[in-house]
């Protein structure tokens, strides 16, 4: 197979870090992350396995695959960042691997993909998919886990991180066999070799290694609302199911497949990864998914949050500062929205659309968003409860209307619920303020509304 170091491209991240990636094939777009000690670019293409798993994937999809920062080919210059007082590198955090993922996702242009994790990028993927829902198709986890230290990663690292203190104290270059367990049998060797070009140098990978240990999105899980497809290889030599049963519970809308092999996706039947991808992704592109999925109806709280006077503030300051302050907004909504336990379903613009299978919860959320907003982006938000139809990622129906309609009646500042929201916070410790009953469009009733005082 030809090395494809030719189509190797750079980005530059929010935060300077040049990443390095590739993209193959044509489809729906599938970004690859992949563990750091054996992710590179390029001489990945030199591991058989590694390679033909890319060449029959990209077949299918359009994939796209990059080096984590301060791996493979991407920039290491975050490793004269220095380290934090436990001992870690600066600059690689699950935050900063997010970093990397827009910045990828810009240059492809890419509107919404699949994120396929591997290995010790699962707790980066989980943080991603639960702060920018909007931006995913579906989530792939293959032989992975939510959380470092305790996992059989965790083990494997911190032998790594004894042995190369060895190294760097006495000179002395120590063999290293990590993919014993997991590497084919006849690739041991090549796939020990990529290892070795990319470790980091010297002491640095202990820096990495205690960074990397602290890396946990167990308590991300259930804000996950992406659809997600979790890979998890029948070892004998290494209990991969129990993380993948620990995902699988934690993440809401999830599916566990199991496959033969030692290390999926790239060490285990081929037919058997791209088969469950195949029947994952055909649910979430096929146009009648929406169909078959239209009939699904749980109870929510949904809410909406409204930016007040968008318009007049984009005359005000101009469409790119406007933006900049509303995107801002955003990842403020995102970030309440993940720490109330609650879904964002997608971004309006000018506002947001959040589910919440617990009503108290969706109080919390409002009243700490709107405590948090301090200007020049003032906003307002509007709550009703009941049964929404889910279509895919989407929700509609009557409940949503009448959230949305009730967002309109607000000021800047204030949270203003229909009597749904007020009925079920009984004994809950809030108090509201009666603002009567009003006529909502496309209501034939009229709806008795609340603002949360």
């Amino acid at each position: 197979m030809d090395l494809l170091h030719r189509n190797i491209k750079f980005v530059t991240t929010a935060d300077g870090v040049r990443i390095a990636y590739w993209e193959l094939g044509a489809g729906v777009p599938v970004m690859v992350i992949h563990s750091w000690n054996i992710s590179h670019v390029e001489l990945e293409w030199t591991v058989p396995s590694i390679a033909s798993f890319y060449a029959a994937l990209s077949e299918r999809y359009r994939v796209i695959k990059l080096d984590p920062r301060g791996h493979g080919l991407s920039d290491k210059s975050i490793f004269d960042r220095g380290v934090s007082d436990s001992g870690a590198q600066l600059g690689l955090t699950t935050e900063d691997a997010g970093l990397d993922i827009a910045a990828v996702a810009g240059a492809c242009a890419l509107e919404r993909f699949v994120l396929m994790a591997v290995g010790s990028q699962g707790p980066a993927a989980i943080e991603f998919a639960a702060r920018h829902p909007e931006r995913l198709i579906g989530l792939v986890l293959c032989d992975t886990v939510d959380k470092i230290a305790s996992s059989y990663l965790g083990v494997a690292l911190e032998t790594l991180a004894a042995m190369s203190e060895i190294e760097a104290d006495s000179g002395v270059p120590v063999a290293v066999a990590m993919f014993d367990r997991a590497a084919p049998g006849d690739e041991l060797e090549a796939w020990a070799a990529l290892e070795r070009a990319n470790r980091p140098v010297g002491r640095r990978v202990t820096a990495n290694i205690r960074a990397m240990m602290e890396w946990d999105a167990s308590s991300l899980l259930g804000a996950v609302a992406t659809p997600t497809l979790i890979l998890s290889s029948r070892n004998p030599n290494i209990d991969f199911l129990a993380e993948a049963q620990k995902l699988a519970a934690g993440i809401p809308n999830s599916q566990l497949r199991r496959v033969n092999g030692t290390f999926a996706p790239y060490a285990a039947d081929r037919s058997e990864v791209l088969g469950a991808m195949a029947d994952f992704l055909g649910t979430r592109i096929r146009p009648e998914a929406a169909t078959i999925a239209s009939d699904r109806s749980d109870f929510r709280t949904v809410v909406f949050t409204d930016v007040v006077g968008s318009t007049e503030l984009l005359e005000r300051v101009g469409d790119q500062d406007g933006r900049s302050a509303m995107r801002t907004v955003e990842r403020l909504v995102v970030d309440a929205a993940v720490d109330h336990g609650g879904r964002v379903v997608k971004h309006l613009g000018d506002g947001s659309l959040i589910s919440f299978g617990s009503n108290s919860n969706a109080l919390a959320f409002a009243v700490a968003l709107q405590r948090q907003i301090t200007g020049p982006v003032w906003i307002r938000i509007g709550m009703a409860a009941g049964e929404p139809i889910q279509e895919d990622d989407d929700i509609h129906g009557a409940v949503v209307s009448q959230a949305s309609r009730v967002a309109d009646l607000g000021s800047a500042g204030e949270v203003i619920v229909a009597d749904s929201v007020r009925q079920l916070a009984l004994g809950k410790g809030y108090t509201f303020e009666r603002v009567g009953e009003v006529s909502l469009k496309g209501f034939s009733q009229p709806t008795t509304v609340w603002k949360v005082t």
